[in-house]
């Protein structure tokens, strides 16, 4: 039973015992008073007698202590505390935060990928929590074992579990590949990828199952060996996978050929991709319409790249419609999705030069990553920040310096502290802040000095080259007399360090 409830049992009956015991004792007192037609009438009474009364009052009294016991002791003591699922919730996800600081120190995981950490072990509470019920409802006794190590969020114990039964079912090849997945999936949770990525494809290799090989794609993806995610990928469609696998296998292979530089190829598998969540969505609306919306973001995404922007807008303004429809029913999981196709949008109508609408977009996204960050900083702050700087870049072509200024000098103040706690996550990100300061300041006709060092600052976070090769250029025309804008310069500030 929780904590809370024990209490609250222990003071109800330590209230109706104090009132019986009251009782007694008032029964007793109008005994000792000499009140007649009292005694007259209490003797009267079948179950009344002197030691009835007196042993009543004992009993009272003792049950009176030992429910002040319990209440002090018992209930305090954790043996008999049964946790609550908020508390089981946060002890997995400290667990979890805890293999992703082990993973990033050791380099299992690429750096990018947990530059939104928080997200990242939300998707994986929940996918632990699902995992679980999928392991709870099975007829096999070691996968009702793992599911009991899930519940509480014990992965240590699960990892042996599934590692034993791995080495145990190699007579059994027919359900080895089931074993795999599961061994891989508490891999993946433990942030051990590299052997979540080895097991994956074991199981997919020998089982050909579809589920498999979608996990295992994915992880090929994930650590950039695109050859090795597109075969896979391209594997999946050949065979009977459903029309949710398919769609998913294209959508990623979308976006593989996107990135290999393959437009047509990577439109045509979007296309597919969209028609069929499109078609699954009719039949049911709320598993599948973010999967819609992805793929049209997706779509205007590639578009964009290709210069069809009248094409990019129509796919952009249906995601949006789309998420904004999602957002009715559940706001905190699709307002990102909202904000997300907002700035794509507004990027869109400031390269289309409708400023007036890039303006109205960036504010409808700047006020939604606003809401997100009150309930996860950690996640949206950064949003924050980068939709500032987005204004402030806006207000600054369109000539209001000042407007700019309030905009990139709240984005600097929201993400300092961020920069500071963690330099090499958000280094880019101060960079171009303080790179938008510098030109506003040059734009402000502040004095040079002061913009030479916002740029001096801002080629000092930078993490990417690509990004120090741009500020380079800004430092060159604001500081003619500069030596260069070199890290290892002693007149350069070297960024914070973690603590």
């Amino acid at each position: 039973m929780p904590r809370r409830s024990t209490k609250s049992i222990a003071v109800v009956l330590q209230i109706v015992l104090g009132l019986v015991l009251a009782a007694i004792l008032g029964l007793l007192s109008g005994l000792l008073a000499g009140d007649l037609k009292f005694i007259a009438w209490i003797k009267a009474q079948q179950w009344y007698s002197p030691w009835n009364a007196m042993w009543a009052a004992i009993a009272v009294a003792a049950a009176m202590i030992l429910v002040a016991i319990w209440k002090n002791s018992d209930a305090d003591n954790p043996r008999n505390y049964l946790p609550t699922r908020q508390d089981l919730d946060a002890a997995l996800r400290k667990a979890l935060e805890g293999f992703a600081a082990t993973a990033l120190e050791s380099g299992w995981v690429p750096p990018q990928i947990l530059k939104n950490k928080e997200a990242e072990i939300a998707k994986l509470t929940d996918q632990l929590r699902s995992f679980q019920r999928q392991l709870a409802s099975s007829f096999d006794s070691a996968e009702a074992r793992l599911s009991q190590c899930l519940e509480v969020g014990d992965l240590d114990t699960a990892l042996r579990e599934a590692s034993e039964q791995v080495e145990n079912r190699h007579k059994e090849a027919g359900k080895l590949p089931r074993d795999l997945y599961v061994l891989g999936t508490i891999h993946e949770l433990r942030f051990e990828w590299p052997q979540a990525l080895t097991v994956y494809h074991r199981a997919w290799q020998l089982g050909k199952d579809p589920d498999h090989g979608l996990k295992y794609a994915h992880f090929e993806e994930i650590f950039n060996h695109f050859n090795e995610a597109i075969t896979a990928y391209e594997a999946l469609l050949s065979i009977s996978a459903g029309p949710a696998q398919r769609a998913a296998a294209l959508n990623s292979l979308g976006l593989l050929y996107r990135e290999t530089q393959r437009m047509k190829e990577a439109e045509e598998a979007y296309a597919e991709a969209f028609a069929t969540y499109r078609k699954l969505a009719q039949a049911n609306p709320a598993a599948w319409l973010p999967d819609v919306a992805a793929t049209l973001n997706n779509l205007a995404a590639l578009y964009y790249a290709t210069e069809r922007m009248k094409q990019a807008e129509d796919a952009y303004a249906e995601a949006l419609e789309t998420y904004r429809k999602l957002v009715q029913a559940n706001p905190v999981a699709y307002r990102p999705g909202v904000a997300m196709t907002l700035n794509s949008l507004a990027i869109l109508y400031r390269d289309t030069q409708r400023m007036k609408q890039a303006e109205e977009a960036y504010a409808e996204a700047l006020e939604t990553y606003r809401k997100l960050a009150q309930a996860n900083p950690g996640a949206y702050l950064p949003k924050v920040t980068t939709t500032l700087n987005n204004l402030a870049n806006l207000s600054l072509s369109t000539e209001r310096v000042q407007q700019a200024e309030t905009y990139a000098s709240e984005a600097e103040r929201i993400l300092d502290p961020l920069w500071q706690a963690n330099p090499e996550l958000h280094g880019d990100q101060m960079a171009r802040t303080l790179a938008t300061r510098a030109l506003v300041s040059e734009a402000g006709r502040q004095p040079a000095a002061e913009a030479c060092a916002l740029a001096r600052r801002a080629f000092a976070a930078a993490c990417d080259p690509a990004l120090d090769q741009s500020i380079q250029k800004i430092i060159d025309r604001l500081c003619p007399a500069s030596q260069g804008g070199q890290k290892a310069s002693a007149d350069l500030p070297a960024p914070p360090q973690a603590p």
